[in-house]
């Protein structure tokens, strides 16, 4: 390991910030698979600055569905193309915002003192899938909170290809939190679905970031957003975050007449499905009209079994199923300048200490009237 003086010669450090760098950090990892409290919180050793490293002092992040499946296992064994298998131990966290502490003497960009965001979808510049304009599928790279080391801990240090500068006058939490939902919601909307205005939108699984996210993106887009719940005390708050019709689905017959009525008695134009439930699918395929368009997004299915779908569906509808994973860093560009406009923002429903990251899960885990975003800071 090397000395703090030679730290300090491999790092930018104004003059207020010439002070000993961190060596170790306060961070929540997970040494077996289980339930919150599998969580563990404890100080852990902090590697050096390298040359192309940004130590960044975090201050908020986010707990996601993914941080859920990892911790509990529903995910082990899981190998994306060309990327490496799932670590254990772990440290969780897709995202993250925090302020640069120091700079490796090859990085070009970043300054002590900066906000950035981390990125949460990493493209390898050389791999065949980001020169086909598939950034989001290119293999050769660790994602944090897959096979990198996540966003769960006081300091983080990473290769400055992993950090976009925040843009001024943008909330520190607002662009941790918003950065992973949006990018992907923005991928789906714009690429996927191609939503046009005046069309209409079945979110299903619509409480969580992705859901906002899709819900707040194709009201911009001009389209009309309807949305499902199995829990009518999500009702006033899926309004508010701008779905206009919002449908309570435990009567699948039912919901589906009230989505088709609302649509003008065609059906809907496109389907996102986030939840993961068979039964939502099963409703959002017979939601659909004519030459209408659906996209899984859930990433894993919830529970055994075949997808209810049929090739008579296909052929009936003429219908089109596209597939979403992750986004591309031009996505994450369009995110943060609309935020820095203020035209999008995610709804945060409970904060928590990082120490207190076992009760986050839990929440986020057992919770029926949670709409929004989980987020984690530094004690």
């Amino acid at each position: 390991m090397r000395s703090v003086a030679s730290l300090y010669r491999a790092c930018a450090l104004p003059d207020e910030l010439n002070v000993a760098l961190p060596t170790t950090t306060k961070a929540v990892r997970i040494f077996e698979h289980g339930g919150p409290e599998c969580l563990v919180y404890n100080d852990f050793p902090l590697e050096p600055v390298g040359r192309r490293d940004v130590l960044v002092a975090v201050h908020s992040v986010s707990v996601s569905g993914w941080d859920l499946r990892y911790r509990s296992g529903q995910v082990k064994g899981v190998n994306l193309p060309g990327r490496r298998a799932l670590p254990m131990p772990q440290q969780l966290g897709r995202e993250a915002s925090g302020t640069v502490i120091a700079v490796g003497a090859d990085v070009s960009g970043f300054r002590p003192g900066q906000h950035v965001v981390g990125v949460v979808h990493p493209e390898n510049p050389r791999s065949p899938e980001t020169y086909r304009g598939l950034g989001n599928l290119s293999t050769g790279i660790d994602v944090p909170g897959h096979a990198g080391l996540g966003s769960y801990a006081e300091y983080l240090i990473r290769d400055q290809d992993l950090w976009l500068p925040v843009p001024e006058h943008v909330d520190m939490e607002q662009a941790a939190l918003t950065l992973w939902p949006y990018a992907t919601a923005h991928r789906v909307i714009r690429d996927r679905l191609r939503v046009a205005l005046g069309e209409t939108v079945l979110v299903c699984g619509a409480s969580g970031g992705m859901g906002e996210a899709t819900i707040r993106l194709a009201c911009l887009a001009g389209a009309r957003v309807a949305v499902t719940t199995r829990f009518p005390a999500m009702i006033d708050a899926l309004h508010e975050i701008g779905a206009e019709e919002v449908v309570v689905s435990d009567d699948r017959e039912v919901a589906v007449a009230r989505i088709r009525e609302w649509s003008g008695g065609a059906g809907v134009d496109h389907a996102v499905d986030y939840s993961g439930n068979a039964e939502l699918f099963r409703l959002a395929i017979d939601s659909l009209r004519l030459g209408g368009q659906i996209c899984p997004a859930a990433g894993a299915q919830r529970g055994d079994g075949p997808i209810p779908l049929t090739m008579h569906d296909f052929t009936r509808l003429e219908m089109s199923m596209v597939g979403v994973r992750g986004a591309r860093h031009q996505d994450a560009l369009v995110v943060l300048d609309l935020l820095a406009r203020g035209l999008i923002g995610i709804r945060v429903a409970a904060r928590f200490p990082l120490s207190e990251a076992a009760a986050a899960h839990a929440l986020l885990e057992n919770a029926t009237d949670l709409v929004g975003r989980v987020a984690l800071y530094s004690d």
